[in-house]
């Protein structure tokens, strides 16, 4: 196993859920809001339902090849040749989502915070950084991901101080349109719930590994409700006017005045968004360096992660010219790219190993 550090079940929630919500809780809201109108808020419940199912997918491939990635057990389920191909789509895919990732960060702070620098500093100090947490191994990922989402979290509490701001109004009529505009914009968080297939890299290296699936499925529910409390606060306070802004909640967080004194909250919550791209950013790194080593058969998945953070660098600007790109990807395409690469194949993928299990029981 080219990976020999263990982390505990909580350390695993710390890292898996920021590595899912740090990018989505910007831009989900505004294209939920697009699709769904005043009922956006429900979106996060019902795109929930393909998270659930992709932590019990991953889990049941992790307890039939109890010590192997996918890019281990594939090849087993699907035969070496296939098992390659299938294995080197997949560390593509993830090669691709993280240039995305990198895009929509860099983008961010360029077009918000520092203007006048150009998005590839920023683009090349998150895959530095995130580089060197990869390099210290899963345990080192894992004590930095415990600090960075505890800061993530508590300063997403911030939005309480809009409690006197909001108007509950702006979500009536409840279902105006019926459940197909809810239905629309829960595709959208089903995507983002799709990547909770990450953990199918992160269950081997757990010690108590009995709790890895109470785990994931609580990961996911954090997930609903922060995407749930972010949601509420968008529509409440902004209406479906959030749909004209590419990042309502940052411009609900300026908005945000103690006393008239306390301001500039965006600065804090800034940082703590950095934080969680932080996570992220480490997250598929390490599944992409972890995952391709392991399909070069490498004794050693080091020496490749800072060719393959130059490789995501490049990607990031790669065929994205610009947000207007990536916010159509991610309304058009991404819901169901997203969904059949990490939902839909490992199902068939469980469903191919459980037969082959029967088979060889029943011979």
């Amino acid at each position: 196993m080219l990976e020999k550090g263990k982390i505990s079940a909580l350390q695993m929630e710390f890292l898996i859920v920021p590595a899912i919500i740090a990018t989505g809780v910007l831009s989900i809201p505004s294209i939920s809001g697009r699709l769904a109108g005043h009922d956006m808020w429900m979106t996060p419940i019902a795109g929930s339902i393909i998270g659930f199912i992709t932590v019990f997918i991953a889990w049941k491939l992790h307890q039939l090849f109890p010590r192997m990635t996918p890019i281990e057990y594939s090849e087993q389920i699907l035969g070496k040749a296939l098992g390659k191909l299938f294995n080197f789509f997949l560390v593509s895919f993830y090669l691709h989502t993280t240039g995305i990732v990198i895009r929509q960060y860099s983008d961010f702070i360029t077009g918000n915070v520092m203007l006048q620098t150009p998005s590839v500093i920023f683009s090349i100090t998150i895959v530095f950084v995130s580089a060197l947490a990869v390099r210290g191994g899963i345990e080192v990922m894992a004590r930095s991901a415990v600090i960075c989402t505890t800061l993530f979290m508590v300063t997403s509490l911030s939005l309480l101080l809009l409690l006197k701001e909001i108007d509950l109004s702006y979500m009536r009529p409840v279902l105006e349109n019926g459940l197909l505009p809810v239905m629309k914009g829960s595709l959208v968080h089903s995507s983002w719930f799709s990547e909770l297939f990450l953990l199918a890299f992160i269950f081997p290296f757990i010690s108590d590994s009995k709790k890895g699936l109470r785990s994931g499925m609580k990961s996911a529910l954090y997930i609903v409700l922060l995407l749930l409390y972010v949601n509420f606060f968008v529509l409440t306070f902004l209406g479906v006017s959030s749909v004209n802004q590419f990042y309502p909640v940052y411009s609900i967080v300026r908005a945000i005045s103690v006393f008239g004194f306390f301001e500039n909250f965006e600065v804090i919550i800034t940082a703590s968004w950095v934080l969680g791209s932080f996570v992220k950013v480490s997250v598929f790194l390490y599944a992409i360096s972890l995952g391709l080593a392991q399909l070069l058969k490498l004794s050693d998945y080091r020496p490749i992660v800072f060719p393959l953070a130059l490789l995501l660098i490049f990607l990031s600007y790669w065929d994205i010219p610009n947000i207007l790109s990536v916010v159509e990807f991610s309304t058009r395409i991404q819901p169901f790219y997203f969904v059949i690469v990490q939902t839909v194949l490992p199902l068939f993928l469980l469903f191919i190993a459980m037969a082959q299990r029967k088979w060889r029981e029943s011979g």
